[in-house]
């Protein structure tokens, strides 16, 4: 990526460490923008939902709350890459649209940067509900699954974790109060023979999948059998179809099992297994009190069952959905320097007006999916414009986050995505503009090719810089009841030098109560480890967690532009010129410094509507060394946070939130000490409050410092329609820092304003009529 100058790398992990324990009015004034987020999607399943909230970057899960029930939920994440977390902090609140989130009940969803204890991802209910909290595999997701008629124990992210059924599909009210016609998983079965390699693989993934079945994991059981029926038939094909469709009904998903159950009577009309399949079949239908039927559905019934999912009948379904928002963005400074040393001046004036900001930010972010029995395809464009008012030369920046194509071969199990988009696995860092290609080769291993050009900023132009990329990687697993591989190799050159070549390995467990994460990247070119990562969290059965991590890498990540900081060229062809290659790669090492750190953290609910949680963290960036006319940079040294936080719900009133935290940094020059205290008043259905105070002491230890930070502000939301949200924000922070003598007091105020409305739209417009007669009375899309 973008070679990024030492001392802005230094500067940044200070910035970094102000604005997550001060705050700035940068921070504050950002309004709603598509950073962090990659989208909100939502999947049904007969009595739950599931919400399933993506990130563009890689992410540990902490905790949330409340637990089990609220109309407010907080889910605590940390990025797992620090250079994230860099750049996350001039960034405040970004929202996600979720096609007809307010039938289950789904007002809003959030992401807040500048909360007490870091980041949050905020999920806002029309009412209080029922839920269920956990990470996704992915390590760039959180799941939400959302018991619509009141607390289940089957309504639950580990029994709905299933590739099979987080299908990217419309929802509609009717497919919320029916049960799909039909499993999502494709009844097509390959022809042919299964080769020796597969049988011992199939054998295997039965074998996990029993353990799992037994110990309750429903939804890694469901994987591994739907793993086994990929394969062409075999040996082990009619018991994975019977346990598949007894761990859908374990789980509580009926009708998934009644669809297995069925299919495997049609497949298998004789055999071992073929009377306790029928018992358990009648048992469903019993259950679910549907009228008496042949066992054997008819190919005419089953072609007229409700059109849910990809398009089961051949039909095409297709939708779109999306958001508009536009901010008004004002920050403006006042200061005052007093000099004692200085004689005073009469004409001065002591009041220095700034105005930071004073702009106009509009974004749009629109999804389009259409699928059939064949394929799915999607389509994703999020792009902003800022429109300065401070002066009439500045022209409007036009940005985009993502501009990508999607399309996949269900029968083939390939994908191919085209555009400006986001990986972080594979060997890529982040957004790119290119291609990626995978294909499923066989239920344990996925195939991945990826070309592009590398992007910093979503206003970048696409192919800015002549960097371009290539890599293949491979997807192992799951395997032995949670763990995935993935191995890579990428090389990155700047038109026909090479600028980085790296290999590496990504580790990932996952069950219902613990995660890992463990990443290798090896730069074979410079013969250097870019980084090693390990990241992990376990839940307790009391619902504490305990989460940790530990990180090595270089930075900036190696490359040969590395080598452009402190020099007077813009590319390497023009440092070609006095340097030769290999002098160009040893001032890259020169010019790339080491970063550590290793954190952990707790949480513990105290009561149902209480909970604390603490974390520490440690880092340590080394120095650089003087070569090619750039002076040496000394290394920052071990520095030290340390945070708690406590907060409560339902204190005063239904629907009130209270949140306390501290923190402390020892930091290599000077001790940083933080209070904040934020609080949420529902006033009305529709109108929330939320008051915050700020207050933080700096002292210097080995240079002559003294600062004092009051950072009071106040934000109002306003759901004006179910479509229509209007935020204000207004705040204010006064610093007072003296150095050497010199006292430097600055007032800073600072507005946002603005609306988002959301939109969806599909192939089904009785969805949307405002007649509220064709809705079911318990939903709250029918109040």
């Amino acid at each position: 990526m973008r070679a990024v100058a030492r001392r802005n790398c230094l500067l940044a992990l200070h910035t970094l460490t102000a604005i997550m324990l001060l705050g700035s009015s940068a921070a504050l004034a950002e309004p709603v923008l598509d950073q962090a987020l990659a989208g909100a999607k939502l999947f049904t399943a007969k009595g739950c939902a599931l919400l399933k909230v993506n990130f563009n970057f890689r992410i540990r899960y902490s905790s949330h709350f409340p637990l089990n029930q609220g109309d407010e939920l907080r889910v605590s994440v940390r990025p797992i890459d620090p250079a994230v977390a860099a750049s996350l902090v001039l960034l405040k609140r970004e929202a996600a649209r979720v096609p007809d989130g307010k039938s289950v009940g789904i007002k809003a969803i959030d992401f807040d940067v500048g909360q007490p204890a870091g980041p949050v991802l905020r999920v806002q209910f029309e009412h209080p509900v029922a839920y269920q909290v956990g990470p996704y595999p992915d390590f760039q997701s959180i799941v939400v699954a959302i018991a619509v008629k009141g607390p289940s124990s089957t309504c639950r992210p580990e029994n709905l974790v299933d590739p099979a059924w987080l299908r990217d599909t419309p929802i509609s009210p009717e497919g919320l109060l029916a049960a799909p016609a039909a499993a999502p998983r494709s009844k097509y079965r390959p022809t042919g023979k299964l080769s020796e390699a597969d049988l011992r693989v199939a054998a295997a993934s039965m074998d996990e999948a029993r353990a799992a079945l037994k110990k309750k994991n429903f939804g890694g059981a469901i994987q591994l059998f739907t793993k086994v029926l990929k394969y062409p038939e075999n040996e082990y094909s009619a018991e994975a179809q019977e346990f598949l469709g007894l761990t859908y009904q374990k789980s509580g998903r009926l009708a998934d099992a009644r669809s297995e159950y069925e299919d495997y009577l049609r497949r298998y009309p004789t055999g071992e297994g073929n009377e306790r399949v029928r018992q358990r079949l009648a048992g469903i239908i019993t259950a679910t009190g549907d009228p008496d039927e042949k066992l054997r559905i008819a190919k005419e019934q089953r072609a007229q069952a409700p059109k849910i999912g990809n398009g089961s009948n051949g039909e095409t379904t297709w939708s779109l959905s999306g958001s508009i928002s536009q901010f008004y963005v004002r920050d403006d400074s006042f200061r005052q320097l007093k000099d004692p040393s200085l004689a005073p001046v009469p004409n001065e004036d002591p009041d220095a007006h700034r105005v930071h900001q004073n702009a106009l930010l509009s974004s749009i972010d629109l999804f389009g999916y259409a699928a059939n029995d064949r394929m799915k395809s999607k389509f994703r464009f999020s792009g902003t414009q800022d429109h300065n008012f401070n002066d009439g030369t500045t022209p409007d920046i036009l940005g985009v986050s993502a501009l990508y194509a999607e399309t996949s071969l269900l029968e083939w199990d390939v994908m191919g995505r085209l555009g400006r988009q986001t990986r972080n696995s594979g060997g890529v860092l982040g957004r790119f503009d290119g291609g990626l290609l995978s294909w499923q080769a066989n239920p344990l291993m996925r195939l991945n090719l990826v070309t592009g050009s590398p992007v910093v900023s979503r206003r970048d132009p696409f192919f800015r810089d002549n960097k371009y990329f290539y890599g293949t990687s491979v997807d192992i697993g799951p395997m032995w009841g949670g763990f995935e591989l993935s191995l890579f190799a990428i090389e990155q050159r700047d038109q026909s030098l090479l600028d980085r070549r790296g290999v590496g390995a990504e580790l990932r467990y996952f069950d219902p109560n613990k995660t890992a994460l463990a990443t290798i990247d090896y730069d074979v070119h410079f013969q250097q480890l870019n980084a090693a990562i390990f990241s992990g969290s376990w839940t307790f059965p009391d619902k504490s967690t305990l989460y940790g991590a530990a990180d090595y890498r270089k930075t900036p990540y190696l490359s040969a532009w590395n080598a452009l900081q402190g020099q007077p060229f813009t590319t390497l062809y023009d440092m070609l010129r006095f340097h030769t290659k290999e002098e160009i790669d040893q001032l890259a090492l020169d010019r790339t410094a080491t970063y550590q750190s290793a954190m952990v953290g707790f949480s513990r609910p105290l009561t149902r509507n209480l909970q604390v949680s603490m974390d520490a963290t440690a880092v340590n960036v080394s120095g650089t060394i003087a070569s090619g006319g750039v002076v040496a940079t000394l290394p920052v040294g071990a520095e030290y946070f340390y945070s708690a936080q406590l907060i409560g719900t339902d204190v005063f009133t239904p629907g009130d939130m209270y949140i306390a935290g501290v923190r402390y940094a020892d930091l290599a020059d000077s001790k940083l000490y933080v209070l904040d205290l934020n609080a949420r008043f529902p006033l009305l259905t529709d109108l929330r409050v939320s008051p915050r105070l700020r207050l933080g002491y700096r002292k210097g230890d080995v240079i002559d410092l003294t600062e004092y930070t009051v950072l009071p502000s106040i934000l109002l939301n306003y759901y004006w329609t179910k479509d229509i949200a209007l935020e204000l924000e207004v705040g204010s922070k006064w610093t007072s820092l003296e150095r050497f003598g010199v006292k430097d007091v600055t007032t800073e105020l600072f507005l946002t304003a603005g609306f988002r409305y959301d939109f969806y739209v599909d192939d089904k417009a009785q969805f949307f009529t405002n007649d509220r007669s064709r809705c079911a009375a318990p939903w709250p899309i029918c109040r």
